[in-house]
């Protein structure tokens, strides 16, 4: 009998023990200790094993499952949920049991004017209490419905904020990815300068020992190479820079990449139009989370509001009790082996149940103001929520157009740039073959070079802009989800949408062709932004591509 209630009591223990479990998977080793070198490496060591080339898709699907700042973020999601069930208990009632036990000893001695029977006496009681009580709250001015609707949209609120943590981290991903790229740029650049320098200097070399022009022209190309070479070694110290802020936000412990990490350079493509502003304002206004997490707060500041009028009503609780109690009681008179007592000791066993139940009221009908002043107050949060969501609203708006005006520059800034490039690349070829003739100056192949130099330089920052451009556009329209950055197989990439209208039918979308935010003229080989015009059919808006890293293609 004994081993089944040990058995139950365990099983009991297990139980309740279980259900206050939360599983997760552990942050890496490596960041719990206080070494590097000597650090315990596990799965996070390893992110990178069998990718020998990273996209920008790689390193944001990596990123959202191993950063642990977005990690941090789903798991204030799972408390926020925990919270909500919590609110949901105020409407069970609520059971507790007691138990004691104890054992008394009672004399009394030195008695006067006592007869001989009254000898001292001894008493001693042994007695137990077993009591369950339960109370339940039957209304409370539904204080407690407005708790689980606050505790609700907190829950809702702690999930946009999840969303909007990918959001930004994505964004964040893509700019030092970037970087990467413009890094890797430069190097080629500065390679390509170098080469040509190094080029110039052996000729002018062979002219110099023949005596055709004067050492200085040799220290001149000297002097253009190692400042090639200066331009190499600050490329490879950007390179190092960003892949080490990429490696942070991709939560790699290691802080670098492999040396034979490769990163695809198939981002100098041509890029689409886009259509009409404000197909990304309504895209934007229902998609960002960050917006949605201040309209959340607006409802919780509402629900507060109205929580602070259940204090004027009372509050009716049923309860009930059952008490058991026993008591063993042991007399006892004289002192052993004196007065020569023969009285046997008597016993007493008593068992007292005892059960009540009832209803309780409590209302306050007057407490100073108090819950005056603390309605006022709450209607003051509301009004802040309130006119905090708008200034969200207001700063979403500024943005999109922001990031769209930054793209629409960007592209044009492109244009222009790849059309300076190649007439500088001309130009420098005309000016290197003047010089070799004899017949064009040094330092105007020395402006021809920088020019070229330069031309590339500005083109390959414009290429990266575009991509910045585009990740700051994706951001600030809120499109993909963090699921799908997670699993973009499985999962689609978001469309961009207009908001519906009245009747319930959704606004035609513009299209590219006919509303664009950059739109070519022939006039003077500019490049001018056009103000978007509504077009007459419903085509719809194309959608953005599903891979970040690659433009949109013309068509």
């Amino acid at each position: 009998m004994e081993f089944k209630l040990v058995m139950r009591a365990g099983t009991l223990g297990l139980l309740l023990a279980a259900a206050g479990c939360y599983e997760y998977p552990p942050a890496p080793t490596s960041t719990m200790g206080d070494t590097y070198t000597l650090r315990q490496q596990d799965g996070a060591d390893r992110l990178l094993d069998g990718i020998s080339a990273l996209t920008l898709a790689d390193a944001q699907q990596i990123a959202i499952k191993n950063n642990p700042t977005y990690i941090a973020a789903y798991h204030a999601v799972n408390a926020a949920r925990m919270r909500y069930l919590q609110a949901w208990g105020a409407y069970s009632p609520t059971i507790g049991a007691t138990f004691s036990m104890g054992n008394t000893h009672n004399w009394t001695r030195n008695t006067k004017n006592m007869s001989y029977d009254g000898a001292p006496t001894r008493t001693q009681t042994f007695s137990t209490n077993t009591g369950i009580s339960a109370n339940w709250l039957l209304f409370d001015g539904l204080a407690r419905e407005f708790t689980v609707k606050i505790y609700e949209h907190n829950y809702d609120y702690q999930k946009q904020l999840e969303e909007d943590e990918a959001r930004s981290m994505m964004r964040a991903v893509a700019y030092a990815y970037n970087t990467v790229l413009l890094a890797i740029e430069n190097r080629r650049i500065a390679e390509e300068d170098s080469e040509f320098q190094q080029s110039s200097l052996r000729d002018t070399q062979l002219k110099y020992e023949a005596g055709t022009v004067p050492l200085s022209d040799v220290l001149n190309f000297e002097i253009a190479a190692n400042s090639a070479e200066s331009n190499k070694i600050t490329a490879d110290y950007q390179y190092e820079v960003a892949i080490y802020a990429l490696a942070v936000l991709m939560g790699y412990p290691e802080g670098s990449f492999p040396k034979d990490l490769r990163f695809p350079s198939d981002f100098k493509t041509n890029f689409s139009e886009l259509p009409a502003t404000d197909i990304y304002l309504d895209t934007a206004l229902a998609n960002r989370p960050d917006l949605k997490a201040y309209r959340e707060q607006l409802e919780i500041a509402k629900y507060q509001m109205y929580q602070t009028w259940s204090t004027y009503s009372p509050t009716v609780n049923a309860y009930f009790n059952f008490g058991y109690g026993t008591s063993l009681n042991h007399h006892r008179s004289g002192w052993e082996g004196m007065y020569g007592s023969n009285r046997a000791p008597g016993n007493t066993y008593s068992e007292s149940p005892s059960m009540g139940y009832g209803l309780t009221a409590d209302w306050m009908i007057f407490n100073g103001l108090i819950r005056e002043n603390k309605i006022r107050e709450y209607k003051a949060n509301l009004a802040v929520a309130e006119f905090s969501a708008a200034a969200k609203w207001l700063e979403v708006i500024s943005e999109v157009r922001t990031a769209y005006a930054n793209y629409a520059q960007s592209v044009r800034q492109t244009r222009l740039f790849e059309k300076t490039r190649d007439l500088s690349a001309q130009q420098r070829d005309l000016v290197d073959e003047g010089y070799k003739a004899g017949n064009t100056e040094l330092t105007r192949l020395n402006e021809a070079q920088r020019d070229l130099v330069e031309a590339e330089t500005n083109l390959a920052s414009s290429y990266i802009n575009i991509q910045n451009a585009k990740a700051q556009l994706d951001a600030a329209v809120g499109m993909n989800s963090a699921a799908y950055y997670g699993d973009p197989e499985r999962v689609s990439p978001g469309v961009l949408q207009n908001t519906p209208v009245a009747n319930g039918e959704e606004k035609p979308a513009q299209p590219a062709a006919e509303n664009t935010a950059v739109a070519k003229t022939e006039e003077a080989g500019a490049v001018v932004v056009e103000e978007p015009v509504v077009p007459a059919d419903g085509a719809k808006a194309p959608p953005i591509p599903a891979d970040p890293t690659k433009a949109p293609e013309t068509k």
